[in-house]
């Protein structure tokens, strides 16, 4: 017969070493934005500052065919970070998936304490058999705003998390709660590619879908 006891002794240990390095990672800083903005749950928006002159008429003229390819490069890198993120998320449910499997380079940054961080939690999973199932709960990101730091190539997404996916370790259940959390996700370009280099828990609430408020 199987040890139930020393199953579940293994698994609130596995379960308070995830919980503190959840702690530490939810609390980390990330890179300093020179941009800022917020907006609705149905749309995003990338601010950046312009400088402009009025000394004379074809000043002006220059200005705006200036403004307009400004305001052309700040849809792509909009674009490519909508569509990039969402191409992540669905790159972190596989790993979760197969913690085995995932390969860490193709998302993040190597050698970022973020990469790191997360290298070591997937490895974790891997170790002690934990994973998720898919058709067992759902995670499903809104994203809120976006801004770009055209300068860095770095990229913040403010996104609502609603999270109802179970955990499974060695079969059993080892962690279904159903939470909601208002996130931060940092980016930053690197071969083309916007990788994940931050991530931060702003606010969590558990048995409520806040991102339906």
């Amino acid at each position: 017969m199987l040890d139930i006891q020393l199953i579940k002794s293994q698994q609130l240990k596995t379960f308070l070493i995830l919980s503190c390095w959840f702690l530490v990672s939810s609390c980390s800083s990330s890179p300093t934005l020179s941009l800022d903005d917020s907006a609705g749950a149905t749309s995003t928006t990338i601010t950046t500052s312009t400088t402009s002159t009025t000394s004379s008429n074809s000043a002006e003229s220059s200005n705006s065919t200036d403004s307009t390819s400004l305001e052309d490069d700040e849809l792509d890198y909009e674009q490519s970070v909508r569509q990039q993120f969402q191409e992540l998320v669905q790159w972190q449910d596989s790993c979760y998936q197969q913690p085995k499997s995932c390969r860490f380079d193709e998302f993040t940054i190597v050698g970022t304490k973020y990469h790191q961080a997360l290298s070591e939690q997937i490895s974790l999973y891997a170790k002690n058999n934990i994973n998720s199932r898919p058709g067992r709960g759902k995670r499903e990101v809104a994203i809120e705003s976006i801004t770009v730091d055209d300068d860095a190539l770095v990229a913040q997404v403010d996104a609502c998390l609603y999270d109802t996916v179970i955990l499974y370790m060695d079969g059993f259940i080892f962690n279904d709660h159903v939470s909601s959390s208002q996130t931060r996700w940092t980016l930053q370009l690197d071969n083309n590619r916007w990788k994940w280099i931050n991530f931060q828990i702003l606010h969590r609430e558990y048995n409520t879908n806040i991102c339906q408020e």
